[in-house]
């Protein structure tokens, strides 16, 4: 099933669709809900995680962080009701630039280090996912590089 059908599916069993479609776009939704999977990747999703996601979303998506913060609400229903992350990753990869892709990867692994330590899974969870974006290997590993430079620095 592909990602908007998948939105469109969640949008019709909500009582107020025609707000919610209105107020989130799919992209939008797609990378909230790609950018959750791996703030709990660890099983917590730290406040600092959260903090990571909003300024991104507000910045990718000229949002205020109330529109942020509803947003992620909704795109936490919708990663809830996804099997897997080839729906949301490939409408990503489909509706943005490599640009935007690197920058999502950068934004999780931001998250990722937010809270001072990588495990297994989460740096197997944002592979995968740069993979499935249409990133190649080396580029994944530049965002990542980029990133700890950041923390080196703050």
């Amino acid at each position: 099933m592909s990602f908007a059908r998948l939105v469109q599916r969640f949008k019709e069993g909500l009582s107020g669709a025609p707000e919610t479609e209105e107020r989130h776009d799919p992209l939008g939704l797609a990378t909230a809900a790609v950018l959750l999977e791996i703030g709990y990747a660890d099983g917590t999703f730290h406040p600092n995680e959260g903090s990571d996601l909003v300024s991104y979303l507000q910045r990718k998506f000229s949002l205020s962080p109330e529109d942020a913060k509803d947003l992620i609400e909704v795109a936490q229903e919708i990663r809830s009701d996804s099997i897997d992350h080839f729906a949301h990753t490939n409408f990503i990869r489909k509706n943005t630039s490599l640009a935007d892709r690197i920058e999502i990867v950068k934004t999780m692994w931001r998250m990722v280090y937010s809270d001072g330590k990588l495990t297994d899974y989460e740096g197997y969870l944002v592979r995968k996912l740069a993979d499935l974006l249409g990133l190649e290997h080396r580029v994944m590993i530049d965002a990542k590089v980029a990133v700890l430079r950041e923390f080196e620095n703050d």
